[in-house]
């Protein structure tokens, strides 16, 4: 029975920075710590759910990096022509939005890949850029929540984090509304080659 994931994100990065992620290549999963990516498998609500993610971690990590590779434009293009993805940028107030479904044969490792999508956002940050992307799955109840600022993706536990994650939600509910306001409707794979042939 196929799985599914729904990724959404919004994001303040300008389009230089923007460009700067898209044509950088996608980092391997295991370039992070282990410790980075534990926040993924803690959010659900089942506790044996749990326990397997974490036990299943290292080899899932290893998993997702089997299936990386090339930028994160051509990951993106890839999701577009593959998957429903929408992206729509801004310019004048570097607002962002990425929002897509994908498939998933494999659990965690699933998972792990597509936030590898959006993560590499933060290493192109700069000043007061921020974001939020949420990670929800359609076989168990549960979002997992990953606050991007510059140099850092960091997920984020409500009950630890509830001023950071009102904060964030907040910008994301701003950056929603201004993306949504400028909005072309112009295909995700159109925008991001826009974005590439922009000097």
């Amino acid at each position: 029975m196929a799985r599914y994931v729904t990724v959404t994100a919004a994001v303040t990065i300008d389009a230089a920075r923007l460009r700067t992620y898209l044509r950088s290549p996608v980092a391997p999963a295991t370039a992070r710590p282990r410790s980075d990516w534990t926040g993924l498998c803690t959010p659900w609500p089942d506790a044996a759910v749990r326990r397997r993610y974490l036990a299943e971690l290292p080899a899932a990590l290893a998993e997702c990096d089997r299936w990386i590779e090339g930028d994160h434009a051509a990951l993106l293009t890839a999701l577009g022509e593959d998957d429903a993805l929408t992206l729509r940028h801004h310019e004048p107030t570097g607002s962002l939005t990425v929002d897509f479904d994908t498939r998933v044969d494999f659990e965690l490792p699933g998972m792990i890949w597509a936030l590898t999508a959006l993560r590499g956002l933060a290493d192109t940050m700069a000043a007061d850029d921020t974001g939020l992307v949420e990670l929800t799955t359609d076989w168990t109840a549960g979002t997992a929540l990953l606050h991007l600022t510059p140099g850092h993706a960091t997920f984020l536990d409500p009950a630890r984090h509830s001023t950071t994650l009102a904060q964030a939600r907040n910008t994301a509910f701003d950056t929603r509304c201004t993306t949504s306001e400028a909005d072309d409707n112009a295909p995700a794979t159109e925008t991001i080659a826009r974005l590439l042939t922009t000097p």
